[in-house]
């Protein structure tokens, strides 16, 4: 079932986590210089698109019976959930560390965008990146699993 794009999109959407990690600030720093990462931004967007694609081929001819369907269904609802309240863990730590959100006047970030050089991580991380394979999944395997 794996094929040799998965994987090279899958490495691809890997890379462009890292990289907006590494392009974003953190709390601790002083940043005058804008939000670097917002370039990346469509790459990120392509990596994931690219691979949700993929993952939709890949699975909409699987060779699974019934059953299998129903574990798949299972599985990625409990990596949804758990993926969604680790994000959900990560966003109220890091807008903690920044001292509130953008319109706490105590806050770094106040007067900002949500999408600036210190949340950018926020976006794009790899809860958010299980979050949307765990959900295509789930939308995916739910059809098949209905038609089995």
């Amino acid at each position: 079932m794996l094929s040799r794009q998965l994987i090279i999109y899958f490495l691809l959407c890997l890379i462009a986590i890292v990289m907006v990690k590494e392009f974003s600030f953190s709390p601790e720093s002083f940043s005058g210089n804008g939000n670097p990462a917002i370039l990346l931004l469509p790459f990120v967007l392509l990596t994931f698109s690219l691979f949700g694609y993929e993952l939709f081929l890949k699975l909409k001819t699987a060779p699974f019976k019934r059953a299998a369907w129903r574990n798949i269904v299972v599985g990625s609802i409990i990596v949804l959930i758990a993926a969604s309240v680790m994000e959900m863990v990560y966003f109220n730590e890091l807008i903690h560390q920044l001292g509130g959100p953008p319109t706490n006047d105590e806050s770094r970030i106040y007067q900002f965008s949500w999408l600036n050089q210190y949340t950018n991580t926020i976006f794009v991380n790899m809860y958010t990146f299980f979050i949307y394979v765990s959900t295509l999944t789930l939308l995916i395997s739910l059809v098949r699993w209905r038609k089995e």
